[in-house]
């Protein structure tokens, strides 16, 4: 176990455990992506929107902890873990507004399309919460 996984789990829900589990998720996410270009950007939307969003109170430090684990070996070996960052990532970073208004991705498509696309993406955040619940994670 790292020390920065130590930290947290001994550390009490305040101000400075929060921003210290903003900093190693997006350190160790950072790792997991290994540093691309898209997802870097795409994975700091994520977590500020993430943290910005929650209450004190949805904090959980053993969520964090297990969380860390995941993208640890998400970044050590290109198994199951870092596929599911990756179409995680993925599948945020068309979910963007700017790449949603994007004129050449809904040239030709029809109601029908939209809907299929939008019922595949509740599907998969539905998953993703199962996912989480499982393995008592938190990816968004």
């Amino acid at each position: 176990m790292t020390s920065a996984v130590q930290k947290l789990k001994t550390t009490a829900v305040d101000q400075q455990a929060i921003v210290l589990a903003y900093r190693h998720l997006y350190r160790q996410g950072l790792k997991a992506v290994n540093y691309s270009t898209p997802a870097r950007h795409v994975l700091r939307r994520i977590l500020r929107s993430s943290f910005r969003s929650a209450s004190r109170d949805e904090f959980d430090p053993n969520r964090v902890v297990n969380t860390l684990q995941f993208l640890e070996r998400a970044a050590n070996s290109r198994g199951l873990e870092h596929k599911i960052v990756k179409n995680l990532i993925m599948v945020r970073y068309w979910e963007q507004p700017q790449v949603k208004k994007d004129a050449r991705v809904f040239k030709g498509r029809d109601v029908k399309d939209i809907f299929i696309r939008r019922s595949s993406n509740a599907h998969f955040n539905s998953t993703l919460m199962l996912l989480n619940e499982s393995l008592n994670i938190c990816l968004r």
